[in-house]
Parts: structure tokens; sequence; C-alpha cells
């Protein structure tokens, strides 16, 4: 037996309740994925509306947010992107019947975490989203990145941190030459 049939068989545990909400504009879709998920220990969320998804993320703790690439409004790189904005910690992932799509490789370097093509594989489906949940909840807070500041302030919070570095820079080099000065003169381990 390999090791993905041992996880398929023995799913991962995870250590909270998770709410994993789908998206897709296809209702048939979105009642094999409910069908295909409805024995897993999270909470499943099913919408055609993507703005939807964006309320509950915005109003709840999601964990995992599940979207096609392909909708009427609103693609799933799209998506992704805002959920990202958003909630950092929320892993996304992408279910498209067209992984070759430009929109779809570009939605990768930064928003979509995750691919997965359609017609998709039941077992594999569960084993991916139980790994990537247990992964979230064993790495650290995402950390946030502020949006750049207003450019015509820039001058002035580009100098005030550099004197921020410099005076770092000049804490730390006092440390590792008063160091260097005490081994030099006689006060470190001798040869």
């Amino acid at each position: 037996m390999t090791l993905a049939e041992t996880a398929v068989l023995e799913p991962l545990a995870l250590t909270r309740l998770h709410t994993v909400v789908l998206v897709d504009d296809e209702s048939a879709v979105l009642g094999a994925l409910r069908r295909t998920l409805r024995r897993e220990p999270y909470d499943v969320r099913t919408t055609s509306s993507p703005e939807a998804a964006l309320d509950w993320v915005a109003n709840g703790d999601v964990s995992l947010v599940l979207t096609d690439q392909r909708m009427p409004g609103m693609c799933g790189t799209e998506l992704a992107e805002q959920v990202r904005r958003i909630s950092p910690h929320t892993v996304r992932v992408m279910l498209t019947a067209y992984p070759g799509n430009e929109l779809v490789r570009h939605g990768l370097d930064r928003d979509v975490q995750w691919l997965i093509s359609k017609p998709w594989n039941d077992d594999a489906l569960r084993l991916a989203l139980r790994r990537l949940l247990r992964d979230n909840e064993w790495s650290p807070p995402a950390i946030v990145v502020p949006e750049p500041p207003d450019l015509r302030r820039g001058g002035e919070l580009l100098a005030r941190a550099a004197r921020r570095v410099a005076s770092a820079m000049a804490r730390g080099s006092g440390w590792i030459l008063g160091f260097l000065w005490m081994a030099d003169a006689g006060g470190g381990p001798g040869p």
C-alpha cells in the first residue's frame, strides 16, 4: 500500500473545525463537490456568487476557498486575489477545466496556492484539501504587507526608513567592533 493510499484510508486529522467555501457558477458542479465532501470534518458552504464568497471571507473565519476560474462577472483568479487581500491566511484553490489558461498561470504566481483540474478524482480532492487545511494549521500566520504609501510622502518616509536602518546598523556594528576590540586587546579567549 502506498503512502497516498494510506492517507486516503486514514484521513489526516485536523485540530479544529474549518469552513470551506466552494464557488462555481454551475450548480451541478457544486452539487458534486458537496457530495464528495459531505463526510469531511469541516463546514462546507457553496455559492455561485463570488461576491457572497467574499462576504463570508470578510465576516468569518474561512479556512479555504475552492473556486472555478471561468465564471460570469468575476473570474477565479480575481476572486483569489481579493480573498488574499481580505484574509491572507485563507488557502486559495483553483478548480478548472483549463489549467493551461494564461490567467490561471498568472494567478498561480501569487494568489492561487493550489490547482485542481476538472474532472477531479474524489479521493485525491479530499486528500488535497485535508493536507492544505492541516498544513495551514501548522504554518505561522501570514504576514500582512501593507499597501504602498502615498508617493507624495515617499521622500519623507524613505528618509525616515534610511535613518532607522543606519541607526540599527550602527548599533550592530558597534557591538561587533567592541567584540573585536576586546579580542584584540586580550579580553577574549587566547590562542
